[in-house]
């Protein structure tokens, strides 16, 4: 299945699970902690804009894209479309319609896990911090090569067709070895920090938005509300705790562009 495919048929912004709203917590209290109040605002990977819309009430002066036309036009169509500045659609890294320094906040969730190439990674990170002004933040959200890991164990273990649970299984060893599946490709914490030092990003912090929990749908939809109240309350108080953000099956980056005398 296609990026296109998946987004057209299991987009997660139309899923109301508890994972999910556990998720939506975290970033929220990151966004909180590590971004200015105010500024002009980026979301070049907005999705259906949950988050673009969101941000616009917080008072940013917000610009959102995404790489799926139909996307582009389901944020167009919505009520609260007079709050963004402007809509565009095009490939996060394909910002050539914005001039240097344009923006004092990146936002781009999903773009680095279905970048799959070391390339296509750099270039998302490059044109990134080309549109960031001088001292601007940029946060993108990643899968971790354990997330790839895990997920292809669980379809594996998950087969009831013997034949295509053997080809799962064989497929585990490779996917072990590139940290992609399908569409979806993990990036390392050693990547991640080289890609910083490479265009002159301070890390901010690297945080687990959605922990190794995908096998915990069941149990969490289970729990009353005062024991979802105190598991959504834990991923919160641990997110930022490095080992947590290694074996996360999503996490955030958030860096803040170094003036051109401060790089390493």
């Amino acid at each position: 299945m296609n990026m296109f495919e998946y987004f057209g048929y299991f987009g997660e912004e139309s899923r109301d699970d508890r994972l999910l709203e556990t998720e939506r917590a975290v970033l929220a209290h990151l966004f909180d902690k590590y971004l200015p109040k105010t500024g002009r605002l980026l979301d070049s990977a907005a999705g259906n804009g949950e988050n673009a819309f969101r941000f616009a009430s917080l008072g940013y002066e917000v610009t959102a894209g995404d790489l799926i036309a139909d996307r582009v036009e389901a944020m167009q169509a919505d009520p609260r479309a007079s709050s963004i500045r402007e809509f565009f659609c095009a490939a996060p890294r394909s910002l050539g319609r914005f001039d240097d320094g344009s923006f004092d906040i990146v936002v781009s969730l999903g773009a680095m896990y279905h970048a799959r190439t070391r390339a296509e990674r750099e270039a998302f990170v490059r044109e990134s911090m080309r549109v960031l002004s001088e001292g601007g933040i940029f946060a993108y959200s990643f899968m971790t090569p354990f997330a790839m890991t895990v997920g292809q164990f669980i379809s594996a273990a998950l087969c009831t067709d013997s034949r295509q649970r053997l080809r799962e299984f064989r497929t585990l060893s490779t996917v072990e070895k590139t940290h992609s599946v399908e569409m979806f490709s993990g990036t390392t914490m050693e990547e991640m920090t080289d890609l910083s030092r490479e265009y002159g990003l301070e890390i901010l912090t690297v945080a687990s938005t959605y922990g190794a929990v995908y096998s915990m749908a069941d149990d969490v939809a289970a729990m009353s509300e005062e024991d979802f109240a105190r598991f959504k309350n834990a991923q919160i108080a641990t997110c930022e705790d490095p080992f947590a953000a290694r074996y996360a099956m999503r996490g955030l980056f958030i860096g803040k562009k170094k003036a051109l005398d401060d790089f390493d």
